[in-house]
């Protein structure tokens, strides 16, 4: 599944750290920014999010909006 959602990126490694940079696909930025406010307090309740975790997806889906109106692209920065 994960693979579907983002672009393989290059992987580093340091010191025994696994970190690298990955490209979300432009789909995914696309349905994201879409979504509306009501679809994301729906999808809170069934999830069962806290109030921080709320804002952190409504921040994410904003971010999304933003590159959709920049024509920018959205990454993933991972480090384990």
């Amino acid at each position: 599944m994960i693979d579907k959602v983002f672009d393989h990126g290059r992987p580093g490694v340091d010191e025994g750290e696994v970190s690298g940079v990955d490209r979300v696909m432009p789909e995914t930025v696309a349905v994201l920014a879409a979504t509306d406010d009501a679809r994301l307090r729906e999808y809170a309740e069934d999830e069962l999010l806290d109030d921080h975790e709320i804002e952190r997806i409504t921040a994410l889906r904003d971010l999304a909006r933003e590159a959709v109106r920049l024509n920018h692209g959205m990454y993933r920065w991972l480090c384990v």
